[in-house]
């Protein structure tokens, strides 16, 4: 089976109280990553009409290529999801490549990301509160699945999580549709 990735996205008007909230559950800070995600367009598949996506993430001085699935049905996203690394230094080659092969760049969506990691009953979760330039504030649930027989107890651990960080209605739309969304307004 593929890995799954489990995931609920919420929109924070106040970053700086939500991150007081998550410390005060017995969130644990790990890190704050600057990201970049370069996001392609296959040649012959519109990845919009299939529900997936292909995108570098280029993470400080990091970098992977992901995949990412169709999504499962449900009250909060869950994919699969496969990602690998990628020598960053050998980031513009590889984009080289793939838009040699008909691939396009379909856009970047660049992200100031603080990460922080819950101890659960259902394992560990991770809660990022994410700075997206051109969009605003933003905190993603996130869990990884090794089993499609986890999906249900992730999903009530997500949206519980999320009640105790009194986060409201979940936005299902993601960082790349929202920034097309502007430019097609």
């Amino acid at each position: 089976m593929q890995p799954l990735e489990a995931e609920c996205k919420f929109v924070v008007p106040n970053p700086e109280r939500t991150r007081a909230r998550i410390l005060e559950i017995g969130g644990l800070f790990q890190r704050t990553e600057q990201h970049v995600d370069t996001y392609l367009r296959h040649p012959c598949r519109d990845f919009r009409a299939t529900d997936e996506a292909l995108r570098i993430r280029q993470i400080d001085d990091e970098a992977f290529i992901t995949y990412k699935g169709k999504r499962l049905e449900g009250p909060i996203k869950i994919r699969p999801e496969i990602e690998l690394p990628l020598v960053a230094s050998t980031v513009e080659g590889w984009l080289q490549i793939w838009e040699n092969l008909g691939f396009e760049k379909v856009r970047q969506v660049k992200k100031r990301r603080q990460v922080f990691q819950l101890d659960r009953t259902t394992g560990l979760v991770t809660v990022t509160l994410d700075h997206v330039a051109g969009l605003g504030d933003f905190v993603e649930i996130e869990r990884l699945l090794s089993a499609e027989s986890q999906i249900e107890a992730a999903q009530r651990e997500i949206l519980s999580l999320a009640e105790e960080l009194y986060l409201g209605t979940i936005e299902k739309r993601s960082y790349l549709s929202m920034i097309l969304g502007q430019t097609e307004n």
